[in-house]
């Protein structure tokens, strides 16, 4: 990653999909194993950047199962909740 800094809204946006990969575990690496809690924050960030594109919940299914061929309807409902929150107040630099 560049030296460019998060926005706050961006890195919580970031935590909230790292949340949601842990608790539904698509890779079996989280809490179904109960990893530490940050078990998926590389695999949120590079998850994230993508799911930014999203215009809808179809799309976040699309992206999330392109990285995990596993993701369930539940984790894709929990990550479109996110990128909803996260682009309804992106912060200065979105």
């Amino acid at each position: 990653m560049s030296g460019r800094r998060l926005s706050p809204a961006y890195t919580e946006f970031v935590r909230a999909v790292s949340r949601a990969l842990y608790d539904f575990d698509p890779d079996g690496i989280g809490s179904s194993i109960d990893a530490p809690i940050d078990e998926y924050d590389d695999l949120a960030l590079r998850l994230a950047s993508e799911l930014v594109m999203a215009v809808s919940a179809s799309d976040v299914g699309r992206i999330a199962r392109g990285l995990f061929a596993s993701a369930e309807e539940p984790l894709i409902v929990a990550l479109w909740a996110a990128l909803e929150l996260y682009k309804s107040n992106p912060g200065p630099d979105a």
